[in-house]
């Protein structure tokens, strides 16, 4: 192997370079270009494209949760008076969209279908650390823990789409397909929805209810809101697995 030449170094090229073009402009070759080195020279550190991926995820989670230990964009403090295990689940998911902040294109299926490495390894160990002292089985845990992942990897997805509108708009990156959740529903809704036939729908939307302006905080495309949603839903799982005892 090349002199220099680490997985650490090219997993940092590679995010680099996802950052500035997306993750189509991401290939073996144009990391190794990036680099000085031959493709070939690569394949002696990384297999292959979705190994690279892979590497590239850990190396960005591993940012992402140092950037949210330092208040980073999108990560609100986390509430107090709440149980220890539903404030340390709570800032698992927040560090976990602040990857979607940092690296919007951490989002997409090809990278986080990639096989988990160490730092993922160590980050999904910590969501069930947070579990520690609650009655839940370890069945439980893990279905909490996945379950948390699924929601936060969709509201990642959101976010991630915005990020990437914002800097299209400001000239700073390719524009992407736009997300539904980033439509303005409520436009579309008045031009389709007929009182007669739909009168709940009709009245909901006259009272401005999926109008983003509408939104009180901890409401409407607030990403807090569906988070808490999900966590007093464990809050039940918990009281209940209390009562088993």
């Amino acid at each position: 192997p090349r002199p220099g030449l680490t997985p650490a170094g090219i997993a940092a090229a590679a995010v680099a370079l996802a950052d500035e073009e997306g993750l189509a402009g991401v290939s073996m070759a144009r990391v190794a270009e990036r680099l000085g080195v031959t493709t070939m020279a690569l394949y002696r550190y990384v297999p292959g494209k979705d190994a690279l991926l892979g590497l590239m995820l850990d190396t960005a989670l591993g940012e992402a949760v140092e950037a949210a230990g330092a208040g980073s964009p999108g990560v609100p403090a986390a509430a107090s008076g709440e149980p220890a295990w539903r404030t340390a689940l709570e800032r698992w998911c927040h560090d976990q969209l602040a990857l979607a902040h940092l690296h919007p294109w951490a989002m997409e299926p090809a990278v986080t279908s990639s096989a988990p490495g160490p730092a993922r390894v160590a980050f999904i160990d910590r969501g069930l650390r947070a579990l520690d002292g609650t009655p839940l089985t370890w069945a439980e845990r893990a279905a909490v823990v996945g379950r948390l992942s699924l929601h936060v990897l969709s509201e990642g997805q959101i976010v991630a789409a915005g990020v990437q509108a914002a800097r299209a708009a400001a000239g700073d990156g390719a524009a992407a397909p736009p997300h539904p959740a980033l439509q303005d529903f409520g436009t579309l809704l008045r031009a389709v929805v007929d009182p007669d036939r739909h009168p709940v729908l009709a009245e909901a939307v006259a009272a401005g209810a999926f109008d983003e302006s509408s939104a009180e905080p901890g409401e409407g495309d607030d990403p807090d809101l569906g988070l808490r949603m999900v966590l007093d839903g464990v809050a039940a799982l918990v009281e209940r697995a209390g009562r088993r005892r």
